[in-house]
């Protein structure tokens, strides 16, 4: 090197290097952290800010025709609609100066802090999804259209204002408690008092009936007493769907096969970083975009347990 001569790395910025370590550790992260909100809400992609969703009510059974004479004429109607407000989510963890020379080449490090970054946005998916059901109980936490709670004993149609109830006693999981939801859809009403005729398929819970419930299900006689008596509930085949961030750890809610939550996914997780030249930190940041709520509630029942 000729005298006076500018010493210049042969080498790239660090930065790349941590930022790929990161991206892997990530990667392998965000996999491996289990989905669990799949299991008690719908995804669908959204363009909107604000998405709405309007169901829709007719007529009741047809009007007999008398010969030479009219038919009788009925209207659809715009039955009530929801609306889902968009949340966007984002979170930076910088990585420093000084950690970018001393301690990108500590695995745990960037294990540990890959992981943070994914958990971070998996636990959004989780707790939001999980809220509707959480929030579901107060209509001053969460009001649908009409005022009232996702699970309400007094919800209305808009096209003749009838009532309907998917609200459940708040007792104890039991086989009498569960008998009686499971009824209740046989006899749920639409508008002008059509049967809905929805079929129960899944039992949702917390941790206090991880026991109780597969114990109601799979017994093959009576599980609460000592005679022969065949257990009807066997026969019903309900799945069941265990979630760690429902709040009210004995309560429970079934659903029929007309999916009542739903996510709009305006941005799926995302990562990206860059480089902040003030402080000379690298900066890794992620991304979420969506919007949670419920639709349709006839076709879930609610009950807060005991």
């Amino acid at each position: 090197m000729a005298a006076g001569a500018m010493a210049v790395s042969m080498f790239p910025d660090i930065s790349q290097e941590v930022s790929l370590s990161l991206k892997i550790y990530t990667t392998a992260a965000y996999k491996l952290w289990p989905d669990e909100y799949k299991n008690i809400i719908d995804t669908m992609p959204t363009d909107l800010l604000l998405e709405k969703v309007m169901n829709y009510e007719g007529p009741g059974a047809g009007t007999l025709k008398g010969e030479g004479l009219k038919s009788s004429q009925e209207r659809i109607y715009e039955g009530n609609i929801e609306s889902f407000s968009q949340k966007t989510y984002s979170l930076e963890l910088p990585v420093t100066l000084e950690q970018r020379w001393y301690a990108y080449k500590n695995a745990g490090f960037m294990q540990q802090l890959g992981t943070y970054l994914s958990r971070s946005m998996k636990i959004l998916d989780e707790y939001d999804s999980a809220n509707v059901i959480n929030n579901g109980f107060s209509a001053t936490a969460a009001a649908g259209y009409d005022g009232k709670a996702y699970f309400a004993a007094d919800h209305t149609w808009r096209s003749d204002s009838s009532l309907y109830d998917n609200l459940l006693n708040p007792v104890d999981m039991g086989r009498d408690p569960l008998e009686t939801g499971i009824q209740r859809f046989a006899y749920q009403t639409m508008e002008f008092g059509i049967p809905m005729a929805a079929r129960p398929e899944k039992i949702n819970i917390s941790w206090e009936n991880l026991f109780t419930l597969p114990e109601l299900l799979k017994s093959i006689r009576d599980p609460e007493s000592a005679n022969n008596t065949h257990n009807a509930l066997k026969d019903q085949g309900l799945s069941t769907n265990l979630n760690h961030y429902l709040t009210d750890t004995d309560g429970y809610v079934i659903d029929s096969e007309r999916k009542t939550r739903r996510m709009y996914r305006k941005q799926k997780t995302k990562f990206d970083s860059y480089f902040d030249q003030p402080t000379m930190n690298l900066v890794e940041r992620a991304h979420n975009a969506h919007a949670v709520g419920f639709v349709f509630q006839a076709a879930s029942m609610g009950s807060q347990g005991g």
